[in-house]
């Protein structure tokens, strides 16, 4: 895992069309200076402003995460922001030109490979790590969301659609030594009734069978199948990890997800904040120091270096 923060080297761009307005949307990524965060600004609109990627600036939930607020407000965000997370990007400013980001093929790898073309540029400032100090863990009915202490980043997470073609599927992640491209070209997915409940509400007007998987009660239409096995809950891994990245920092230890979605994601961040230094600390020191220690040596290293 990379100690430094990171942008990229050279601006780049990428089009497509957004999920739910249909229209087509050009993203710019340009490079920015240690500390910047991630920012979005909208140049479709004269009157927006940049909006800092951060859980407080989260607008809205329903079926993608949306940060900023009236002409500032952009969405369908995660996907891009899983993208920055998996390639340890800290710093970068994303104009869009329209209210949502483009999907894609549905996954975050169309991302991942035109940030990996502009190439990726370490800077002389460390990176801001999230230690988790104590266990928390935000619940919602049976879905749930928790962190706890360890070391590195490890994810898991589990789904339950009951019976039919998704069914139940878990996996675990360790970031610093799994193979992520099983993650980012997950594509979303969704019951086929659900793309007609959308419609109806003026959404999901860019869906196609070449950006999601839609499910019936029995099959999977889209005709070349899954890309994994473990799809469907590798993309709402992947989602999960991009809302994540919105506490603006690499999370060390264990997160646990049960039927996490947009929605949970930001709720459970939500509460956390709300009682942050109890749970998490800010540090900048090597991961190394962090493994193998007890709940209280670990605080005592990390008030230490505060």
């Amino acid at each position: 895992m990379q100690i430094l923060q990171g942008t990229i080297k050279n601006p780049t761009s990428i089009y497509g069309i957004g999920l739910h307005s249909g229209r087509k949307v050009r993203v710019e990524l340009l490079p920015a200076a240690p500390n910047t965060g991630i920012t979005f600004l909208r140049t479709d609109q004269s009157t927006s402003r940049e909006v800092r990627a951060c859980v407080e600036n989260i607008s809205a939930t329903n079926f993608s995460t949306t940060i900023g607020f009236g002409n500032s407000s952009i969405a369908t965000i995660e996907h891009l922001m899983a993208a920055l997370s998996f390639l340890q990007i800290d710093n970068i400013r994303v104009l869009v030109d329209g209210s949502e980001l483009p999907i894609l093929d549905g996954s975050a790898e169309p991302f991942i490979t035109t940030l990996k073309q502009a190439g990726i540029s370490r800077q002389a400032m460390s990176r801001k790590f999230l230690v988790v100090k104590r266990h928390f863990k935000f619940a919602d009915g049976d879905k749930f969301i928790e962190i706890e202490p360890g070391s590195g980043s490890t994810y898991k997470c589990e789904i339950d659609y009951g019976a039919g073609v998704i069914g139940k599927q878990s996996l675990t992640m360790n970031m610093a030594d799994s193979d992520f491209k099983s993650i980012f070209s997950a594509r979303t997915f969704c019951h086929q009734k659900d793309v007609e409940f959308m419609n109806g509400k003026g959404l999901a007007l860019g869906g196609s069978l070449e950006n999601a998987v839609v499910v019936t009660d029995l099959s999977i239409l889209n005709e070349e199948g899954l890309r994994s096995k473990l799809e469907f809950v590798q993309h709402k891994m992947l989602d999960c990890i991009g809302d994540l990245y919105l506490l603006e920092g690499t999370i060390v230890g264990k997160v646990s997800a049960r039927k996490p979605g947009h929605a949970l994601n930001a709720l459970f961040m939500q509460a956390l904040l709300k009682d942050f230094d109890r749970y998490l600390a800010v540090v900048s020191l090597p991961l190394q120091t962090f493994a193998a220690e007890s709940e209280k040596q670990r605080d005592l290293r990390v008030a230490s270096s505060l």
